[in-house]
Parts: structure tokens; C-alpha cells; sequence
């Protein structure tokens, strides 16, 4: 029988260093060929997920929302071993990915003054409702996405809320670097191509901002500087 931590509802600190204890990783990562040993997972809901953010988002978008899927499943596999074999949390984390910018569409975006990811957080719980996911599911997805870009070192957070959260760092600010090897990477922008991704989501971010001045990105500090200037992506492909 399916529990609420099958869907991630179990906590684990938000304090990286903490989560880490005071290391690069838990354990060291190795190499991986994400063509053929990764896969979203081949299930309707998922597909489903899939279909409704190729047809809301730009290719730069729906590009990421895959890049950090296959992060995310690579690091669940190496450094939270414990949890690598349960499909629900693979799937769970697999919806939150595929939906977790649903809302910088700009037909979402202007469609409300909440910040795009509580929008998208309803967004997604609603999506996924009205498509007979369980509400623990559903609500899983909608709790990480509303705290993807909840940067505060205390406290605790859902294990989906934690991966989606190293892993948008990972591919947004080319931070947390040793949770995964440099080939990895590689693998997964080869098969899904970064398209010059820092500048389209730092510009996303600036006219967020811009548009929403109260908005959850200007908690992050030189939020729009940080992603535009993605050293690691620069220097490894030439571009962000």
C-alpha cells in the first residue's frame, strides 16, 4: 500500500552542509550515460505531465524541466541510495520537474500577481487532480514546487522539494557541482541542450520582477545576475 513518503512526504534538512555533513557529497559520484540508463518514467500521468508543458512552454523551458529530471534521478541513485528503487518517488519527482516552471508561460505569468511558482504550484495540483492522480501526489508536486526557489538554509523540507531544489541550482547557477559527476552533466546536455538557457530564464526573471516587485524571485539575492552569469556552462559549452 502506498504511503505519504512514497510521494516524498518525509523531511530531510533543507541546510545543505547539514544534509551533506559538512562534505561535497554523500557519496562520491561516478559517471553516467543518462541515454541509456535514465528514463522518465513511462506511465499516463506522466505523459500527460509531459504533453501539457510541451505545449505551454518555449523549447529553453521544456529543455530544463528534462535536464533536471535526469539530474535529479542520478543523484536519488548515488547519493540517497535508500530510495533509488521506489518508482512513486521517481515518478513524483518527475511530475514536479516536468511542471515546476509551468508558470513562467506567459500566458500563466500575466495571468495572475502571484509569483510563478505559487501560481504553478496550483497550477500543477489542479493538472494532476483532474487527471485522477492521488491527492498525496498531487500535493507533493504542488509542495516542491511552491518551494523550488525557497533558498532559506533552515528548517526541513520534502525529499521531492529537496532534489528539485539541488538540481534547479545545478542547472541555473552551475552550484552543488560535486553531487554529480562532470560526465553526467554532459550526458544530460547533450541529450537535452542547455539553448542558451541562463539568458532566457534570467530574462524571465527580470521581467518578473519587473512585472511583479513583490514577487518570491527577489528573495534571492542578485537573483538575475547569478543565473545570467553561469560560469560552469559558459566555460564547459560555450554558453550558457
Amino acid at each position: 500500500m502506498t504511503s505519504p513518503a512514497d510521494y516524498g512526504f518525509f523531511p530531510v534538512p533543507r541546510n545543505i552542509e547539514e544534509l551533506l555533513k559538512g562534505r561535497g557529497y554523500l557519496h562520491k559520484p561516478t559517471p553516467v550515460d543518462v541515454t541509456t540508463s535514465v528514463t522518465l518514467p513511462a506511465v499516463p500521468i506522466v505523459e500527460a505531465a509531459r504533453e501539457f508543458a510541451k505545449s505551454k512552454l518555449p523549447p529553453e523551458t521544456f529543455n530544463h524541466s528534462h535536464r533536471v529530471f535526469y539530474y535529479g534521478a542520478v543523484i536519488i541513485a548515488q547519493q540517497f541510495p535508500e530510495h533509488a528503487n521506489n518508482a512513486t518517488i521517481l515518478q513524483t519527482y518527475a511530475l514536479t520537474c516536468l511542471l515546476h516552471d509551468i508558470a513562467t508561460a506567459d500566458e500563466f505569468l500575466y495571468a495572475t500577481r502571484m509569483s510563478f511558482d505559487f501560481y504553478g504550484a496550483f497550477l500543477a495540483r489542479e493538472f494532476l487532480l483532474n487527471r485522477s492522480a492521488p491527492q498525496d501526489e498531487a500535493d507533493a508536486v504542488a509542495e516542491a514546487i511552491l518551494r523550488h526557489q525557497d533558498v532559506e538554509v533552515n528548517g526541513t523540507i520534502t525529499f521531492i522539494g529537496l532534489i528539485i531544489q539541488l538540481t534547479t541550482l545545478i542547472d541555473n547557477v552551475g552550484s552543488l557541482l560535486t553531487l554529480i559527476s562532470p560526465e553526467t552533466i554532459d550526458s544530460v546536455v547533450k541529450l537535452h541542450p542547455r539553448l542558451d538557457w541562463s539568458s532566457c530564464f534570467s530574462k524571465f526573471v527580470a521581467t518578473e520582477i519587473s512585472v511583479k516587485p513583490w514577487c518570491h524571485s527577489t528573495s534571492v539575492k542578485d537573483f538575475v545576475k547569478v543565473v545570467k552569469e553561469n560560469k560552469y556552462f559558459v566555460d564547459h559549452y560555450g554558453s550558457n
